[in-house]
Protein backbone atom coordinates (compact mmCIF):
# COMPACT_ATOMS: atom_id res chain seq x y z
CA UNK A 1 0.00 0.00 0.00
CA UNK A 2 1.34 3.42 -0.90
CA UNK A 3 1.98 6.00 1.83
CA UNK A 4 -0.79 8.56 2.39
CA UNK A 5 -0.44 11.74 0.33
CA UNK A 6 -1.51 14.49 2.68
CA UNK A 7 -3.32 17.36 1.03
CA UNK A 8 -1.87 20.85 0.85
CA UNK A 9 -3.52 24.21 0.35
CA UNK A 10 -3.36 25.60 -3.15
CA UNK A 11 -3.51 22.33 -5.04
CA UNK A 12 -6.03 20.16 -6.84
CA UNK A 13 -5.30 16.44 -6.34
CA UNK A 14 -6.35 13.93 -8.97
CA UNK A 15 -5.91 10.15 -8.98
CA UNK A 16 -6.04 8.11 -12.18
CA UNK A 17 -6.16 4.31 -12.34
CA UNK A 18 -6.99 1.64 -14.88
CA UNK A 19 -8.80 -0.74 -12.53
CA UNK A 20 -8.95 -3.73 -14.91
CA UNK A 21 -12.67 -4.43 -14.55
CA UNK A 22 -12.37 -4.51 -10.74
CA UNK A 23 -9.68 -7.22 -10.81
CA UNK A 24 -5.98 -7.25 -10.00
CA UNK A 25 -3.43 -8.83 -12.34
CA UNK A 26 -4.18 -12.26 -10.83
CA UNK A 27 -7.93 -11.91 -11.40
CA UNK A 28 -8.78 -11.26 -7.74
CA UNK A 29 -11.39 -8.63 -6.89
CA UNK A 30 -9.66 -5.31 -6.18
CA UNK A 31 -12.46 -3.08 -4.84
CA UNK A 32 -10.78 -2.82 -1.44
CA UNK A 33 -7.52 -1.76 -3.11
CA UNK A 34 -9.36 0.97 -4.99
CA UNK A 35 -11.08 2.21 -1.82
CA UNK A 36 -7.83 2.21 0.13
CA UNK A 37 -5.90 4.14 -2.51
CA UNK A 38 -8.64 6.72 -3.04
CA UNK A 39 -8.71 7.37 0.69
CA UNK A 40 -4.92 7.41 1.05
CA UNK A 41 -4.35 9.98 -1.69
CA UNK A 42 -7.07 12.34 -0.38
CA UNK A 43 -7.92 13.17 -4.01
CA UNK A 44 -10.43 15.83 -5.02
CA UNK A 45 -11.20 13.99 -8.27
CA UNK A 46 -10.61 10.37 -9.28
CA UNK A 47 -10.43 9.05 -12.86
CA UNK A 48 -11.08 5.31 -13.27
CA UNK A 49 -10.99 3.45 -16.59
CA UNK A 50 -11.93 -0.11 -17.50
CA UNK A 51 -14.89 0.29 -15.19
CA UNK A 52 -17.22 -2.70 -15.67
CA UNK A 53 -20.72 -2.35 -14.21
CA UNK A 54 -23.54 -4.90 -14.36
CA UNK A 55 -27.06 -3.52 -14.63
CA UNK A 56 -29.52 -4.72 -12.01
CA UNK A 57 -26.80 -5.53 -9.46
CA UNK A 58 -25.14 -3.48 -6.77
CA UNK A 59 -22.67 -1.01 -8.26
CA UNK A 60 -18.98 -1.42 -7.40
CA UNK A 61 -18.42 2.19 -8.44
CA UNK A 62 -21.28 3.28 -6.21
CA UNK A 63 -19.76 1.42 -3.27
CA UNK A 64 -16.41 3.17 -3.75
CA UNK A 65 -18.14 6.55 -4.01
CA UNK A 66 -20.27 5.98 -0.92
CA UNK A 67 -17.46 4.66 1.25
CA UNK A 68 -15.04 7.41 0.25
CA UNK A 69 -17.48 10.34 0.14
CA UNK A 70 -17.66 11.17 -3.58
CA UNK A 71 -20.26 11.91 -6.21
CA UNK A 72 -19.86 9.51 -9.13
CA UNK A 73 -20.17 9.81 -12.91
CA UNK A 74 -20.35 6.77 -15.18
CA UNK A 75 -21.47 7.01 -18.79
CA UNK A 76 -20.37 3.73 -20.41
CA UNK A 77 -18.44 3.83 -23.66
CA UNK A 78 -20.51 0.83 -24.71
CA UNK A 79 -23.05 -1.59 -23.27
CA UNK A 80 -22.94 -5.37 -23.59
CA UNK A 81 -25.39 -8.26 -23.45
CA UNK A 82 -26.96 -10.89 -25.66
CA UNK A 83 -30.69 -10.16 -25.99
CA UNK A 84 -30.67 -6.96 -23.93
CA UNK A 85 -28.02 -4.77 -22.28
CA UNK A 86 -26.74 -6.42 -19.11
CA UNK A 87 -23.94 -4.01 -18.28
CA UNK A 88 -21.69 -1.19 -19.36
CA UNK A 89 -17.95 -0.61 -19.71
CA UNK A 90 -15.94 2.59 -19.85
CA UNK A 91 -14.64 5.58 -17.92
CA UNK A 92 -15.78 6.95 -14.56
CA UNK A 93 -15.07 10.06 -12.52
CA UNK A 94 -15.49 10.59 -8.79
CA UNK A 95 -15.52 14.10 -7.34
CA UNK A 96 -15.61 15.75 -3.94
CA UNK A 97 -15.86 19.14 -5.68
CA UNK A 98 -19.17 20.50 -6.98
CA UNK A 99 -19.87 19.18 -10.49
CA UNK A 100 -21.05 21.91 -12.86
CA UNK A 101 -21.24 20.09 -16.19
CA UNK A 102 -20.68 16.58 -17.54
CA UNK A 103 -20.03 15.63 -21.15
CA UNK A 104 -18.94 12.50 -22.98
CA UNK A 105 -17.65 12.27 -26.55
CA UNK A 106 -16.90 9.24 -28.69
CA UNK A 107 -13.33 8.86 -29.95
CA UNK A 108 -13.76 5.99 -32.44
CA UNK A 109 -15.94 6.66 -35.45
CA UNK A 110 -18.00 5.16 -36.95
CA UNK A 111 -19.36 3.40 -33.88
CA UNK A 112 -18.67 -0.30 -33.51
CA UNK A 113 -20.88 -3.13 -32.27
CA UNK A 114 -19.19 -4.87 -29.38
CA UNK A 115 -18.58 -8.56 -30.14
CA UNK A 116 -16.57 -9.51 -27.06
CA UNK A 117 -13.16 -8.61 -28.49
CA UNK A 118 -10.99 -5.57 -27.73
CA UNK A 119 -10.89 -4.15 -31.30
CA UNK A 120 -14.69 -3.82 -31.24
CA UNK A 121 -14.73 -1.80 -28.02
CA UNK A 122 -16.03 1.72 -28.49
CA UNK A 123 -13.74 4.32 -26.84
CA UNK A 124 -14.72 7.66 -25.36
CA UNK A 125 -13.67 10.50 -23.08
CA UNK A 126 -15.75 11.70 -20.14
CA UNK A 127 -15.35 15.24 -18.79
CA UNK A 128 -16.56 16.82 -15.58
CA UNK A 129 -16.37 20.57 -15.08
CA UNK A 130 -15.76 20.92 -11.35
CA UNK A 131 -15.76 24.02 -9.16
CA UNK A 132 -12.28 24.53 -7.75
CA UNK A 133 -11.56 27.34 -5.27
CA UNK A 134 -10.01 29.41 -8.07
CA UNK A 135 -12.77 28.68 -10.59
CA UNK A 136 -14.03 25.90 -12.86
CA UNK A 137 -11.65 23.20 -14.13
CA UNK A 138 -12.39 20.47 -16.68
CA UNK A 139 -11.17 16.99 -15.67
CA UNK A 140 -11.23 14.27 -18.32
CA UNK A 141 -10.75 10.51 -18.18
CA UNK A 142 -10.10 8.32 -21.22
CA UNK A 143 -8.85 4.95 -22.45
CA UNK A 144 -7.58 4.68 -26.03
CA UNK A 145 -7.62 1.54 -28.22
CA UNK A 146 -4.92 -1.05 -27.64
CA UNK A 147 -4.62 -3.20 -30.75
CA UNK A 148 -5.14 -0.93 -33.77
CA UNK A 149 -2.44 1.74 -34.11
CA UNK A 150 -4.25 3.77 -36.77
CA UNK A 151 -7.50 3.76 -34.77
CA UNK A 152 -5.59 4.78 -31.65
CA UNK A 153 -3.87 7.66 -33.48
CA UNK A 154 -7.20 8.88 -34.86
CA UNK A 155 -8.74 8.67 -31.39
CA UNK A 156 -5.89 10.75 -29.92
CA UNK A 157 -6.30 13.38 -32.63
CA UNK A 158 -10.03 13.55 -32.00
CA UNK A 159 -9.39 13.82 -28.27
CA UNK A 160 -7.19 16.89 -28.72
CA UNK A 161 -9.72 18.44 -31.10
CA UNK A 162 -12.38 18.05 -28.40
CA UNK A 163 -10.23 19.86 -25.86
CA UNK A 164 -10.24 22.92 -28.11
CA UNK A 165 -13.97 23.21 -27.39
CA UNK A 166 -13.38 23.53 -23.63
CA UNK A 167 -13.34 26.96 -22.03
CA UNK A 168 -10.89 27.47 -19.17
CA UNK A 169 -8.33 25.09 -17.70
CA UNK A 170 -8.43 21.36 -18.34
CA UNK A 171 -6.56 18.14 -17.54
CA UNK A 172 -6.98 14.74 -19.20
CA UNK A 173 -5.87 11.56 -17.47
CA UNK A 174 -5.90 8.21 -19.12
CA UNK A 175 -4.58 4.90 -20.29
CA UNK A 176 -3.44 6.07 -23.72
CA UNK A 177 -2.02 2.68 -24.74
CA UNK A 178 1.01 4.41 -26.25
CA UNK A 179 3.81 6.53 -24.81
CA UNK A 180 3.42 10.29 -25.02
CA UNK A 181 6.50 10.40 -27.27
CA UNK A 182 4.53 8.50 -29.93
CA UNK A 183 2.02 11.28 -30.52
CA UNK A 184 2.30 14.43 -28.40
CA UNK A 185 5.23 15.90 -30.38
CA UNK A 186 2.59 16.99 -32.89
CA UNK A 187 1.03 19.23 -30.22
CA UNK A 188 3.77 21.54 -28.86
CA UNK A 189 1.20 23.53 -26.88
CA UNK A 190 0.59 20.49 -24.64
CA UNK A 191 2.60 18.92 -21.82
CA UNK A 192 2.62 15.43 -20.34
CA UNK A 193 3.11 14.40 -16.71
CA UNK A 194 4.91 12.64 -15.16
CA UNK A 195 8.04 13.96 -16.84
CA UNK A 196 10.26 12.14 -17.54
CA UNK A 197 7.98 9.30 -18.51
CA UNK A 198 7.40 6.55 -15.95
CA UNK A 199 6.56 2.91 -16.70
CA UNK A 200 3.04 1.88 -15.65
CA UNK A 201 2.21 -1.44 -17.37
CA UNK A 202 2.15 -4.31 -16.55
CA UNK A 203 2.18 -3.91 -12.79
CA UNK A 204 4.83 -6.34 -11.59
CA UNK A 205 7.47 -5.68 -14.25
CA UNK A 206 6.33 -2.56 -16.13
CA UNK A 207 7.75 -1.98 -19.60
CA UNK A 208 5.30 0.58 -21.03
CA UNK A 209 4.70 4.23 -20.04
CA UNK A 210 1.08 4.45 -21.16
CA UNK A 211 -0.77 5.99 -18.17
CA UNK A 212 -0.27 9.74 -17.73
CA UNK A 213 -1.80 13.21 -17.65
CA UNK A 214 -2.02 15.64 -20.59
CA UNK A 215 -2.47 19.38 -19.95
CA UNK A 216 -1.90 22.74 -21.64
CA UNK A 217 1.79 23.59 -21.58
CA UNK A 218 1.49 26.42 -19.06
CA UNK A 219 -0.44 24.48 -16.40
CA UNK A 220 1.62 23.96 -13.18
CA UNK A 221 1.25 20.21 -12.75
CA UNK A 222 3.32 17.53 -11.04
CA UNK A 223 2.63 13.79 -11.26
CA UNK A 224 3.99 10.54 -9.92
CA UNK A 225 3.38 6.86 -10.53
CA UNK A 226 2.36 5.06 -7.34
CA UNK A 227 3.57 1.62 -6.33
CA UNK A 228 0.12 0.13 -5.87
CA UNK A 229 -0.32 -3.37 -7.28
CA UNK A 230 -4.11 -3.70 -7.04
CA UNK A 231 -4.60 -3.79 -10.82
CA UNK A 232 -2.65 -4.69 -13.97
CA UNK A 233 -1.70 -0.98 -14.33
CA UNK A 234 0.03 1.27 -11.82
CA UNK A 235 -1.93 4.39 -10.81
CA UNK A 236 -0.91 7.99 -11.46
CA UNK A 237 -1.29 10.74 -8.85
CA UNK A 238 -1.45 14.34 -10.11
CA UNK A 239 -1.13 17.63 -8.27
CA UNK A 240 -2.28 20.80 -10.01
CA UNK A 241 -0.75 23.66 -8.02
CA UNK A 242 -2.80 26.79 -8.63
CA UNK A 243 -1.45 29.18 -5.98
Amino acid sequence: MTSPHHGQAGELRILHWNIHSWRDDAGVLNLESVVNLVQATDSHVVSLVEVDESWGRSSALGEVANRCGYASIFVPSFEFGKDAPTGGFGNALLSKLPILTVKQRQLVWPSRLYDGNEPSEQRSVVFAKVQNVTGPVWIGGTHLPRSEADTRTDAARRLIEITQELTGQWLILGDFNMPASAWLDAYPFLAVHPTPAKLTYPTKEPVEAIDYCVVPQELPVQAEVLNEVGSDHLPVFVRYRFE
